[in-house]
């Protein structure tokens, strides 16, 4: 099942891979500067973790750790068989 909105996540989540910061803390940092940004509004469904590794081109239990990160930060909540929404702004 696909949404009907489509977020461009490449557009403003840029993975360096030659970078000494995990990829998993690149991606959170990038995430959460685009819901300060409000390119993530509250509310906003996330896609799930095997399609969000399909578009950025990592692995799955990479945005597993993204996803984790994020929820322990509050900036998501991680609804069991829903998924995972940005709680704030």
């Amino acid at each position: 099942m696909s949404s009907p909105v489509i977020i461009p996540y490449q557009s403003f989540v840029q993975i360096d891979r030659t970078s000494a910061t995990a990829v998993y803390l690149q991606i959170t940092h990038q995430l959460i500067n685009a819901i300060q940004r409000g390119y993530l509004n509250a509310g906003t469904k996330l896609p799930g973790t095997r399609m969000l590794s399909e578009i950025l081109e990592v692995h799955r239990k990479t945005i597993v750790a993204v996803y984790e990160e994020l929820d322990a930060q509050g900036w998501v909540e991680t609804r069991p068989n829903k998924g995972t929404f940005v709680l704030r702004k």
